[in-house]
């Protein structure tokens, strides 16, 4: 597993809003603020891609590796709002493992929206549509 970290620290530092695409071999972890958008973690899992051949039993899928699973939670864990984003069965992946682990943790992701292999700039353009909806981002003082 490969993992780089392009701002320093914890992401979830200080980060009230962050959005979580994964997929079975990929994290990308982006801090959403009332300023630019940043992606502060990115992990591999190194186990490539996921082949589905016809006739055979299953559904093709692999379960995610627990470390990858933890490595993310690590880097979410001081997140307030956590919007998890991606496709298939990984997108409730994180949620179960959260839910199973830390529970207190899984009550920070706020929702579980499908989105396929996309752009970063698309995720993060649907990540901020998102939390302006609840207006998530204002200040807590003008939230009331």
């Amino acid at each position: 597993m490969t993992s780089t970290n392009p701002s320093s620290g914890n992401p979830g530092e200080d980060a009230a809003h962050l959005v979580v695409w994964l997929d079975h071999r990929l994290a990308r972890i982006y801090v959403l603020s009332r300023g630019p958008v940043h992606e502060c973690h990115n992990s591999e899992t190194g186990e490539g891609h996921v082949h589905h051949h016809a006739d055979a039993i299953g559904s093709g899928y692999i379960a995610l590796n627990e470390r990858y699973l933890e490595s993310i939670s690590d880097a979410i864990s001081n997140a307030r709002e956590i919007l998890r984003v991606g496709p298939a069965d990984a997108k409730t992946a994180l949620k179960s493992f959260l839910e199973r682990r830390k529970p207190l943790q899984a009550a920070n992701i706020v929702a579980v929206e499908p989105l396929d292999h996309i752009s970063d700039g698309q995720i993060q353009t649907y990540a901020r549509k998102f939390f302006a909806r609840g207006d998530h981002m204002m200040p807590p003082s003008k939230q009331e």
